[in-house]
């Protein structure tokens, strides 16, 4: 039996990011795994408790939409900055 792996958006769940649908695992992560660090689908699958056609289809997302992918990648380098910028000012108090 072959079932399709959606791809789902929803505002309250990771903040609207596309994840694979029923599991909180963003398709970002995945790509950025896989496309990026070079891991295999399979060992991403592994990692996240996965089939690799859920991860495949993730992976595909990301290729597809490179535009909303970048935006991402832009707020997770912010939300990174600001992180640390909280952290130096903490440590120099």
């Amino acid at each position: 039996m072959s079932t399709t792996v959606r791809i789902v958006k929803t505002p309250d769940v990771l903040h609207g990011k596309p994840r694979i649908d029923g599991t909180r695992v963003g398709v970002f992560h995945l790509g950025t795994l896989v496309r990026e660090r070079e891991r295999s689908v399979e060992d991403a699958a592994a990692e996240f408790d996965l089939d690799a056609s859920q991860v495949r289809a993730a992976v595909e997302y990301y290729d597809e939409h490179p535009e909303l992918m970048e935006t991402l990648r832009a707020q997770e380098e912010a939300r990174e900055q600001a992180i640390q910028e909280q952290s130096r000012s903490a440590d120099a108090t």
